[in-house]
This record gives C-alpha cells, sequence and structure tokens, in this order.
C-alpha cells in the first residue's frame, strides 16, 4: 500500500494488489467531500432529527471523519460502516500526517477503527466498524435500522465486480427506508440499470474535478 499526494493537498493510497487508488489523484478530500458530503448527507432531508448512514468501504475512514465534520446542529447520526479489510492504525495516521488541510474531527480516528461494537464519537454522533465482505454479510446477526443514507464507496466495478451485483445491490436496497439516498462516485451504465430495476429514481449531478457525473439514487419503491 502506498501513499500518494493528490492535486488538492490530501492524500490517497494507492492498492498494488488491485492496481487502484482509494481516491480521486486530483483530490481525496474534494472528492469525498463532493460526492458523500454535498451530494449526499447534505441532501438528505432536514426533517430527520436523526439519519442512519450505512457505509460500503470505510476505506481511510475519510467520509465518516468528514460527516462528522458536518453533521447538522442536534442531529444524531447512526453510521454503520462495511470494511473487508481494515488498515491499520499506524498506516493511517502516516496517511492523513500529509494533509494540508486535515478533517476537523480527525481525533476521533482512532474509535473510528475499533471494532467492538458501536463508538460514541460525540453526544450526537455513533459509529460501529463492521469487519466483513459484503458479499459474506450476516444481515440477522446484526441490529441495522433503516438506513437513510448509503455511501457506497467499494472499489469500482472493474476491480472489485462482484460487490456491483444486482444481488448485492438488492442486499443493499432492503437495508434503506423509503425515499433514502443511494450516493456513489460510480455512474456505470449496468449499474445504474441495477439500480433502476431495484426500484430508484436516478440523477447524475456532475462530478469532481471534471468527472462527467456520479450517481445519486433514491429508493422510490421496494422490491424484494
Amino acid at each position: 500500500m502506498q501513499i500518494i499526494a493528490t492535486s488538492d493537498g490530501s492524500n490517497t493510497l494507492f492498492d498494488e494488489k488491485l492496481d487502484e487508488t482509494y481516491h480521486s489523484v486530483h483530490g481525496a478530500l474534494g472528492e469525498s467531500l463532493h460526492v458523500y458530503i454535498n451530494n449526499g448527507l447534505k441532501r438528505v432531508s432536514p426533517n430527520l432529527k436523526a439519519i442512519n448512514i450505512l457505509e460500503i468501504g470505510f476505506g481511510t475512514g475519510l467520509n465518516a471523519l468528514l460527516s462528522i465534520d458536518h453533521q447538522a446542529p442536534n442531529t444524531k447520526i447512526n453510521y454503520y460502516s462495511i470494511e473487508a479489510f481494515p488498515l491499520s492504525e499506524e498506516l493511517l495516521n502516516k496517511y492523513y500526517q500529509g494533509f494540508s488541510e486535515k478533517p476537523k474531527s480527525l481525533d476521533s480516528l482512532h474509535k473510528l477503527i475499533q471494532t467492538q461494537g458501536m463508538q460514541t464519537i460525540n453526544e450526537h454522533f455513533e459509529f460501529k466498524l463492521i469487519e466483513s465482505k459484503l458479499e459474506d454479510l450476516q444481515v440477522e446477526k446484526h441490529d441495522f435500522p433503516s438506513f437513510d443514507l448509503v455511501y457506497f464507496d467499494a472499489f469500482a466495478p472493474s476491480k472489485q465486480p462482484e460487490l456491483w451485483t444486482l444481488e448485492i445491490l438488492r442486499t443493499v436496497t432492503n437495508l434503506m427506508a423509503e425515499e433514502a439516498l443511494f450516493v456513489t462516485y460510480c455512474s456505470q451504465g449496468q449499474f445504474k440499470r441495477n439500480l433502476k430495476e431495484l426500484g430508484f429514481e436516478i440523477d447524475c449531478p456532475p462530478g469532481p474535478f471534471g468527472k462527467r457525473e456520479i450517481t445519486v439514487a433514491k429508493k422510490i419503491k421496494a422490491i424484494v
């Protein structure tokens, strides 16, 4: 695993086995803010007193840290993150050292990477890291709420096609509340067709750093 500087002063990681970076080389921080915060967290209904978030791919923890930084005042967030291969705290500390602008909640990283159950990050933010492959996740063993927002941040379909199948997306869909949002950097055609088949309304706002588009999907009907 190599730490690579990106164009906006933040870092990404390069996974040699997958021959893939964790984030855009144009900016890890900017990408996460654009995709998951501005087009995800900030688009969830402001009428919700509590927001349940499911993240697929904890990775470096950047999405979680930014969600802490940008949570609305007095809004409770219950955040569940699924990660098959958690990174070491030593590597993550080195990773964040190179950020020119660090997440404000970086001191919470130690708690975020614990896998011993729900962690209280602050009075309005609860977090649980689940070490599991998504395709092996035993949903019945976890007391999941109905999720209002999904951050789908797995590696690209060309690198991990098993995570983008209709069957896997159906599993995630069934964990989501009505009108919940599904947000990802990916805009692959087959992936969007799968979401439509599962009852989603698709929006494709522009992506970060000149990327043509990303995907924001709203669950409008339940299909099991």
